[in-house]
């Protein structure tokens, strides 16, 4: 009898201990622990962290310069830093250098970035990665940062699953643009845009990237509308925000085009933007976000 009520003290403990581990949330079959995501993250390429009203379709944001607003504009780690949070693409700008390397810099000249000065057609490469990056968002938080190549940059895109938007600054070669963005195996999501005569030279020679020409608020979008209308296949316009209304995104979109927008970074402009159908918007921060996802694609 002692042995029967000691059996059944035994069997009622260890039905008492499954009941408890059953009801632990993340586990199931075999006991394993259900791998988390940050909340809405998904596979590939990082996702938006803003609310979306678009059916479960991420909204594209690009991070202007990279993550601008958190690290030095146009530097690796602002590529690098908006690769692992939530941004669809990562927008920088392209100068050739005296022996036509192509580097990330937005201004005509490096006085404002760096310590050093000129344009950056005056140095080779080698020299201009002599001087170091001594501006921009956080900029105690860096060491040595250093003027990115375009193929360090291109890097970064494939690494983190992001589309590279490229604006043209000042090249003349571009032949081996063109081959760098090849190399990267990115032709078919890149997007390069700039002004008319640069794209131009790049349908030229390729006709599968889209090409974006750059709106700004002084030109009626019906004259970009023509101007990009000149040039074949997968085309746009990238334009000025403030610019852009529905009946414009409408018209663009009518005309068989893509519609960008540059640059807005708060949640209130980014949902209006999105409900008129934009393609992208560029931009600083990423608008209205509580948290930023991290992107596990490394």
């Amino acid at each position: 009898m002692y042995n029967i009520r000691r059996l059944l003290t035994i069997a009622a403990a260890a039905l008492f201990i499954i009941s408890i581990l059953s009801s632990l949330p993340g586990l199931h079959s075999g006991g394993k622990a259900e791998s988390k995501r940050p909340a809405g993250q998904t596979d590939g390429a990082a996702q938006t962290a803003a609310s979306s009203d678009t059916g479960g379709e991420p909204e594209k944001f690009v991070a202007h310069r990279g993550y601008s607003a958190a690290a030095p504009e146009n530097t690796a780690a602002a590529f690098e830093l908006a690769g692992k949070t939530a941004f669809w693409g990562i927008e920088t700008d392209i100068s050739e250098t005296y022996d036509n390397e192509f580097v990330c810099m937005h201004d005509d000249t490096i006085d404002r970035m760096t310590d050093g000065g000129g344009e950056p057609g005056d140095y080779t490469y080698a020299q201009l990665r002599e001087f170091t990056i001594d501006e921009g968002a956080n900029i105690e938080r860096y060491g040595s940062l250093k003027i990115p190549s375009m193929v360090e940059y291109l890097n970064i895109c494939v690494t983190y699953g992001c589309v590279p938007i490229i604006e043209i600054k000042h090249i003349s070669d571009y032949d081996k643009f063109l081959q760098t963005i090849y190399n990267s195996n990115l032709q078919s999501r890149c997007i390069v845009t700039g002004a008319i005569g640069d794209l131009r030279e790049i349908r030229a020679r390729d006709q599968e990237i889209a090409v974006m020409v750059i709106g700004y608020t002084n030109i009626e979008y019906t004259k970009y509308i023509d101007l990009i209308n000149e040039l074949s296949g997968k085309r746009g316009i990238l334009y000025q925000y403030d610019m852009v209304t529905q009946d414009v995104a409408n018209e663009i979109h009518d005309a068989g085009l893509l519609c960008g927008v540059w640059w807005l970074d708060t949640a209130e402009e980014a949902k209006r933007y999105m409900s008129y159908g934009v393609d992208y918007v560029v931009t600083n921060e990423i608008p209205g976000a509580t948290n930023l996802m991290i992107n596990d694609t490394e």
